[in-house]
């Protein structure tokens, strides 16, 4: 092989270190705030909620195609879950204000605190539809 070569060979075998290397050597992540660590924490929360109505909407579309629902009970049970992925996501865009929906709280609490938010929300849109 000629030096040329050699170089070159040399040259992409340490452009590819540097590719594999660099994740790394990068620094770590900022550290967050301990009212941005709370933040964080009930978004992840909110977005967990949020999955959860976005699968039983699916289950129950599902079961209404397969004739598995009457269209009345289909009708009520999908407009309660698109009030609560609605309110999910308007308490995500308080979150994304800083506006925190419990101040600490450890997984149960905020479970609660964020059910009991959307829970009042969907009960203050049935006082206000009737």
């Amino acid at each position: 092989m000629s030096i040329e070569g050699l170089v070159f060979s040399l040259l992409i075998a340490l452009a590819t270190v540097a590719v594999i290397a660099w994740p790394f050597l990068r620094r770590a992540p900022a550290v967050y705030t301990a009212d941005e660590a709370i933040i964080q924490k009930q978004r992840e929360r909110l977005l967990i909620y949020y999955e959860r109505v976005l699968t039983n909407l699916r289950d129950l579309d599902e079961d209404f195609s397969t004739g598995k629902m009457q269209p009345e009970d289909y009708h009520v049970e999908r407009e309660e879950w698109m009030q609560r992925g609605i309110q999910v996501l308007k308490a995500l865009d308080e979150l994304d204000q800083h506006h925190m929906i419990v101040p600490d709280a450890d997984q149960e609490a905020l479970d609660h605190a964020i059910d009991d938010v959307i829970e009042r929300a969907v009960a203050a849109h049935r006082r206000a539809a009737h």
